[in-house]
């Protein structure tokens, strides 16, 4: 008697890691008895240890050395596993091209199938003229590029060293269109992001919103959906486009192209074609991805940019002003604090008009990090939150009271399997609150596995990612909101949880941990309780005390609105970074200047 064998499914890791997930999800569903494999670099690895639809992983190293010895060892594995079925997922089949190696490489593997997955999860067969298209942008890029790197070694002998008006933008006569750029639209986790520049938008600012990455649509915050409306979301290049836009600002500003790539030669062991590394055509972090940006910069008008994040957002915007020589500035959060390639923070804050913190432990810690000169460049502005968000809904929905309350991306710098420890504590103590878990990401598996460990189904809810509008329905005065932050292995922390404020301004109770910027928002024992990190017994005692006090509840939840409305008001905040971004694109900002509200004093960091 034969054995059937099983089916084998190639999946290829796209961009967006939710994306992936979605379709590993959507392809377990329609064939349950295959083998799925997933094909993703090293550094990726670790978003997908714990997804349980995958049976294998096919893993590369991503970088320069070694790789055409390291991929033709890795084609000749995916020639020799017999695959049935190729997957490509990719937000817009029409704008596959900038996944032409994807393609190029799904044609060297065996398969019966070849198949798009877009993210609609609707399968779209890969056509003769796709596969076509993809090999000639192959084979135009080799011939382009090979130009490209002749012109780039003319360009480093030619001009050996930046001239000075090469490093201060110059004034411009045109009209001020500034550029806004969001990291990623949509998604989950830049709500406060979105909230803001709604507001501006809300109260006159004149601007083109770009962003640089499309997110997943799966779970869509109305803020998001609003924001679609009027963004442009940068197109994704072809091989071949990035180098001919690269060569473009080559021969029209070569001075200028030179500098830049001595500037990030430091930071990539003096290689001079570092825009030119096709293996990191698809690393988010890579100065390369810049082009598309400067290519819709330029059809836009652009005379000054603005970027949410110190990572990828502020590589970009850097390179984009270095080459179209225009003003830039930053809007930081924590995310500056943890490693990630080209973080270059000292170059960043050193070229930008100004850079905003949105705390004073964030404010201090970018000095730290960087230089005591840059004191006059720093300006706080807080998140902020419309003063009547959740007035029509909050507790609209039948729930019992009170409910325990945790919202966030399940990761490990959220310390949701401390929560979990202590609700094991409070069952013991004979009290069975339950409590309600929103949100997803690569720790699910992990914390579900603690909830069986623990025998804590009767008293917990893995409720899934939720539209903000819907979780807002969880909060009130009845409830409990926890967020029990901790520092992540790598480094990686909160600045202050949007969900604290949503909470607040909807006057539930919260607890919470000392973590970066939350004792700005959170006054122990006034409106909220903190508790040390990684102290599932602090939570337990915390959350008991608050079960037995409604009154308390109450009191924080009053005491908590209170503060959020006087100082976290995002039409407040909005005006204030608005007025900046103008001022600066504007071209009239005096170098030292700063507003009395968005002074950093001398005092210490709160910590």
């Amino acid at each position: 008697m034969t054995t059937r064998r099983r089916k084998k499914v190639l999946v290829f890791r796209s961009a967006d890691v939710h994306q992936t997930g979605r379709a590993l999800a959507y392809l377990r569903g329609q064939l349950p008895d295959a083998e799925l494999a997933l094909l993703l670099q090293r550094r990726q690895v670790e978003s997908f240890s714990d997804n349980p639809h995958i049976d294998k992983l096919y893993v590369y190293e991503g970088h320069a050395a070694g790789s055409w010895k390291d991929g033709m060892r890795l084609i000749r594995k995916l020639r020799s596993a017999r695959v049935d079925l190729v997957v490509i997922p990719c937000q817009n089949p029409r704008e596959i091209m900038h996944l032409s190696d994807a393609v190029v490489l799904s044609l060297l593997i065996p398969a019966a199938r070849r198949i798009i997955l877009d993210s609609g999860l609707q399968e779209v067969d890969l056509s003769i003229n796709r596969r076509m298209r993809a090999l000639a942008d192959m084979l135009a890029c080799l011939t382009v590029s090979g130009i490209a790197r002749v012109m780039t070694h003319l360009a480093l002998s030619l001009w050996h060293r930046p001239s000075p008006g090469d490093r201060v933008p110059k004034q411009s006569n045109k009209p001020v269109r500034v550029g806004i750029l969001v990291p990623v639209l949509p998604d989950i986790s830049h709500t406060f992001v979105y909230r803001e520049i709604l507001a501006m938008i809300e109260q006159g600012a004149d601007c083109d919103v770009i962003a640089l990455e499309e997110g997943d649509h799966a779970v869509l915050h109305p803020e998001a959906k609003e924001l679609l409306k009027r963004a442009i979301i940068v197109p994704r290049l072809s091989r071949t486009a990035a180098v001919l836009c690269y060569l473009s600002c080559l021969v029209r500003s070569p001075r200028r192209m030179a500098t830049l790539i001595r500037l990030y030669r430091r930071q990539s062991r003096g290689d001079k074609l570092l825009f030119l590394r096709f293996e990191q055509f698809h690393n988010v972090f890579h100065p390369a991805r810049s082009f598309g940006l400067i290519r819709l910069l330029e059809r836009r008008g652009i005379t000054g940019i603005h970027a949410y994040g110190s990572t990828y957002p502020a590589t970009r915007a850097m390179v984009a002003a270095a080459l179209l020589d225009l003003p830039f500035s930053i809007s930081t959060f924590v995310d500056f604090d943890h490693e990630s390639d080209f973080r270059m923070l000292h170059e960043k804050v050193e070229g930008a008009a100004f850079v905003v913190a949105t705390t004073n432990y964030c404010a201090f810690r970018l000095l730290a990090m960087t230089s005591e000169a840059f004191r006059d460049k720093i300006r706080k502005i807080v998140l902020g939150i419309d003063p009547e968000y959740g007035r029509d809904r909050v507790q609209r929905a039948d729930r019992p009271s009170p409910l325990i309350v945790a919202v966030g991306r399940l990761v490990e710098k959220k310390g949701f399997d401390y929560l979990l420890r202590s609700l094991v504590l409070l069952k013991a103590r004979g009290l069975y609150p339950h409590c309600v878990l929103i949100g997803d990401g690569p720790e699910r598996g992990a914390l579900q596995a603690l909830a069986e460990e623990y025998d804590l189904w009767d008293c917990v809810t893995f409720a899934g990612a939720l539209p903000n509008d819907q979780v807002v329905e969880y909060f009130g005065p009845e409830h409990i909101l926890v967020a029990p932050s901790v520092y992540a292995g790598d480094g990686e922390r909160d600045g202050i949880p949007t969900v604290l404020i949503e909470a607040l301004i909807c006057e539930t109770a919260v607890v919470s941990t000392r973590i970066s910027g939350i004792p700005e928002l959170i006054e122990d024992q006034r409106n909220g309780l903190l508790v040390p990190t990684r102290d599932e017994r602090a939570i337990a005692d915390a959350i008991q005390k608050l079960l037995e006090n409604p009154g308390l509840r109450k009191e924080y939840g009053l005491r908590g609105r209170k503060k959020v409305t006087d100082e976290f008001n995002v039409y407040k905040s909005s005006r204030q970074l608005w007025s900046l971004i103008e001022r600066h694109c504007a071209g009239s900002a005096q170098k030292g200047h700063r507003t009395a509200d968005s002074k950093i004093s001398n005092g210490r960091c709160v910590q």
